[in-house]
């Protein structure tokens, strides 16, 4: 690779716009917050355009949702291939899902009780084998015919053999037997696919499912101390974007003029699904239902409102529950975060629908390269009432209640780290992108290190023209503030130097205006956290420490015999990591960009946290 422009000066270089003027003013107004809604019908239609993949018209709100089934973390899991049905009017498909055709059950744990399972891929060739990239490292052939798998519990405090790292991955006929201490309070928590090189493609094929954790207060039982609604009351909602071939099949790709084959660095669909079905439909009754949501899509944000303008109750983010219920009109949903709802039908009449839209706008980037924008996501139909019940007052802090959320502590350190978009010269594609954080490939030898029981800041500058969540393992996280800065100015006076060299200077000194604390919603603990562009934002990061977690998160995972570990692309200038020269060990965990494609190539950074 040669010495790279940031993925900026090219983009703006490559459609002639004024790369200053557009800095100032987009940097001037970077708000995370969703925009104010948008009235119905006047919502347009996703463009027709010759440079994108566009579905066969469908018809919305025709299909049930399907609620997956409810299980105990135990036994054998397998992860297989099957037929389904996105849609009505869609023929079958292939398809991979844990133990059923498309995504996995919800899994059931409980705080402090120990689970074992294991995973087995029986997956055969890959649903997308036509998609598999084997110019990103690790990836070869073998992935089309026989892919790598591993499963990462999302949000999960796990040892680092559990962990399901992306180094470690098992073909056919193999699998990983992992043991969750689930040393952590309830929480929406959930499990995917973590194969090196191949993750956006694995997650989309279908390998993703809830992971519910309960403990005493949120028990999963009708008498639960919280009051919360449970049973056929508590539905999971996994939300992924897709875009359909007429035979019924994923097509991963946005932009025609990409080559097959090829990461590129986003995908968007032009089709909602949830739990697996295009825009489905569910008929409700009246009372209080309690949603667990996910965003389980590759690359897209979302914020969710309701048609009618009807609030949410939002009781809980990705660790756990917020202190009180905050009504909210809408609520902004990055790849990879959950939000738990409250929504109260209690008013609905019979025959009403009741529409859940997504009113988010694309950020610049995906605007330049004309990325589809969706709006419908399901509907809502009154049908009969239900039984009595209430949106509670108080969450954490009363008597038979959890602890309330800790103040926001002073940490012990501050760390800057910078989120970069590079031009990846090194392949035949047209606009051949690299995303990159701290200007490192993922294999580098400058590898992160951080201390067990102590807490940090990170600075988290985001220099792209695109919007990145991010999702570091292991760590439970807040957000502290977002601040816009004038990144011309920044990159100018802090030029980058050639990849592969660490690349994190303090942006301070380049902020524009104020900073913005997190939405009511936002306050909780995290493990994943969007960073809006030409923006820092301000995260506390606890490292749990050895007691807290009962292991060495330092310890070295031993691989056992067959079990295939990712090497570097021949190419690529990357090291080897500690102990991998034998393919006996690895060590640590990853911190990484959970826009898949980006997290593929090569927005992943390892970090080892010392005992």
């Amino acid at each position: 690779m040669n010495e790279n422009l940031p993925r900026r000066g090219f983009l703006l270089g490559a459609f002639g716009i004024a790369g200053m003027g557009y800095l100032a003013s987009a940097a001037a107004e970077p708000s995370p917050l969703p925009p104010p809604p948008v009235p119905l019908p006047a919502i347009p239609a996703p463009p027709m355009t010759p440079f994108n993949y566009h579905s066969p018209p469908l018809q919305p709100f025709v299909d049930e949702l399907p609620i997956p089934e409810t299980r105990l973390v135990a036994g054998e899991l397998d992860a297989i291939s099957g037929t389904h049905r996105y849609h009505r009017d869609l023929p079958e498909t292939r398809s991979w899902g844990f133990g059923r055709p498309v995504l996995g059950p919800n899994l059931e744990a409980v705080r402090d009780r120990v689970a074992r399972i294991r995973f087995r891929n029986q997956l055969g060739q890959h649903v997308l084998a036509a998609h598999v990239d084997t110019t990103m490292h690790g990836v070869t052939e073998a992935d089309r015919t026989d892919p790598r798998f591993t499963v990462h519990l999302h949000g999960g405090a796990n040892s680092p053999d559990a962990d399901g790292h992306p180094l470690i991955g098992w073909r056919n006929g193999g699998g990983p037997t992992f043991t969750y201490g689930n040393r952590q309070e309830a929480a929406t928590l959930w499990y995917h696919d973590h194969a090196m090189g191949i993750t956006r493609l694995n997650i989309q094929a279908g390998l993703a499912g809830m992971y519910y954790l309960r403990d005493e207060f949120d028990t999963g039982r009708e008498d639960n101390p919280l009051g919360l609604p449970s049973g056929e009351f508590e539905i999971p909602l996994i939300v992924q974007d897709r875009t359909f071939n007429a035979d019924g099949s994923l097509q991963p790709m946005v932009a025609t003029y990409i080559p097959q084959g090829y990461n590129q660095s986003g995908q968007l669909g032009d089709v909602c699904c949830v739990n697996g079905v295009a825009w489905p439909r569910l008929e409700v009754r009246r009372t209080v239902y309690r949603f667990r949501l996910l965003n389980g899509s590759n690359s897209r944000p979302y914020v969710f409102e309701f048609a009618n303008a009807q609030p949410f109750f939002v009781i809980g983010g990705d660790l756990g529950l917020l202190d009180v219920p905050v009504a909210a009109p809408r609520v902004r949903v990055s790849p990879g975060e959950r939000v738990d709802l409250l929504v109260d039908f209690r008013g609905i009449r019979d025959g009403e629908q009741v529409d859940l839209i997504n009113t988010a706008l694309n950020d610049f980037g995906n605007t330049v390269f004309m990325a589809p924008e969706l709006r419908s996501v399901m509907r809502f139909t009154g049908a009969g009432d239900g039984p009595a019940a209430d949106i509670p007052p108080v969450l954490r802090g009363g008597q038979g209640l959890p602890d309330p959320l800790e103040p926001i502590r002073r940490p012990d350190s501050v760390r800057t780290v910078t989120l970069l978009g590079l031009n990846d010269d090194s392949r035949p594609v047209v606009f051949s992108t690299m995303m990159a954080l701290n200007n490192l490939a993922f294999l580098s030898s400058d590898i992160d290190l951080a201390r067990a029981g102590t807490t940090e800041r990170w600075d988290i500058v985001n220099t792209t023209p695109f919007d990145h969540p991010i999702h570091l393992h292991l760590a439970r996280l807040r957000v502290i503030g977002r601040q816009p800065i004038l990144t011309s100015a920044y990159i100018a006076a802090n030029y980058p130097p050639r990849f592969g060299t660490r690349w994190a200077p303090s942006a301070d000194a380049f902020a524009l205006g104020a900073e913005q604390g997190p939405p009511p919603w936002e306050v909780g603990w995290k493990d994943t956290v969007e960073c809006p562009t030409d923006t820092i934002t301000r995260v506390l990061v606890r490292w749990p420490s050895v007691a807290e977690l009962g292991f060495d998160p330092d310890a070295a995972i031993t691989v056992p015999p067959g079990v295939e570990v990712v090497a570097p692309h021949p190419d690529a200038d990357m090291a080897m990591p500690d102990g991998m020269e034998e393919a006996a060990e690895v060590r640590g965990y990853v911190w990484h960009c959970h826009n898949l494609d980006h997290a593929d190539h090569d927005m992943m950074q390892r970090i080892r946290v010392l005992p």
